[in-house]
């Protein structure tokens, strides 16, 4: 893959596919409550943009999810308040049932909400009294209960890091005694060199991520966190087939997960490569934190959502 790729063979990719159809949204949803019907931290997560463009445009947006994490969430929302619309769509349901155009979830959302999406997908979290560590790794590797689901139809080793690129790891770790590392979730992988953040409530496992520069892991709770905090995100995934994946999505073809992956962050791929994605490997890693790897830590592919077909 080029230093920089060019932005053609995106767009010649997704002229190739077929658009899944799907119903024209019949109303306005200015005056919903948007919740998800997944309760996962990552469903959480993926609702705290709202308030933020609402605010913009000086709106009111009302989000809720009823969880143990959504209370925590919010707290680090400016912009939430406790305003609850008596009509309520379900973030999930929308995206199966309804065309809302191109782009990640959470612009999918913004658009079916009135707003024109923001180029960078990304939930809203705020820690005013943590500033960002350069050099600081945030890492996890352990799947929400969703994954039960994927392993039963799509992966049976769905959001699973393969031991043997623990081992690649483990190596990139060791080589890089400049940079800190530590792991968030509930049990420790064991890897050396390693701080052990495992185990803390979630605020305070915010407050932590909230320090980190980067994120390497799969497709997760803390990954959502990270993305809405602003770090730089290596995600870590073994499907779709790799030949499937381009981002941004500029066309709704209906691929597992596509809608997920925050078209800023680099993906790695445990089972092989495509035009548009690497396989996992200690070079790839390398080159991904050196932004060798598309999208080279640049927002300049972010505005290929506009691309009409």
């Amino acid at each position: 893959m080029s230093k920089r790729l060019d932005k053609s063979r995106i767009i010649a990719f997704y002229k190739k596919c077929s658009r899944k159809e799907r119903l024209r949204l019949p109303c306005s949803l200015e005056h919903f409550t948007l919740t998800n019907t997944p309760l996962g931290l990552g469903d959480t997560i993926i609702l705290t943009h709202l308030p933020r463009i609402a605010s913009k445009f000086r709106r009111q947006a009302s989000v809720y999810i009823p969880n143990s994490y959504f209370e925590t969430v919010m707290r680090f929302n400016p912009y939430h308040t406790s305003y609850i619309s008596p009509f309520w769509v379900a973030a999930d349901k929308l995206k199966y049932y309804y065309d809302l155009g191109n782009g990640h979830f959470i612009q999918r959302l913004q658009r079916a909400f009135g707003f024109e999406p923001e180029l960078a997908p990304h939930g809203c979290l705020v820690v005013p009294d943590i500033s960002t560590q350069a050099g600081w790794v945030v890492l996890h590797f352990e799947p929400g209960p969703h994954v039960n689901w994927q392993r039963t139809y799509v992966h049976q080793r769905a959001r699973q890091v393969y031991p043997e690129n623990m081992l690649v790891l483990q190596e990139f770790i060791t080589r890089h005694p400049n940079l800190r590392f530590a792991e968030v979730g509930f049990r420790f992988s064991g890897l050396e060199g390693v701080e052990n953040w495992t185990g803390l409530d979630l605020e305070e496992t915010i407050r932590r991520i909230a320090r980190c520069e980067y994120f390497i892991g799969i497709m997760s709770g803390p990954l959502h966190i990270a993305a809405a905090l602003g770090l730089k995100i290596i995600t870590i995934i073994n499907f779709p087939h790799p030949t499937m994946i381009c981002l941004p999505t500029i066309k709704d073809i209906d691929v597992v997960e596509s809608e997920w992956f925050y078209p800023q962050s680099v993906l790695l791929h445990q089972e092989g490569e495509g035009e548009f994605v690497q396989n996992f490997s200690s070079q790839n890693l390398e080159r991904a934190f050196d932004g060798e790897l598309y999208p080279y830590w640049s927002d300049a592919y972010l505005s290929l959502i506009y691309e009409k077909f």
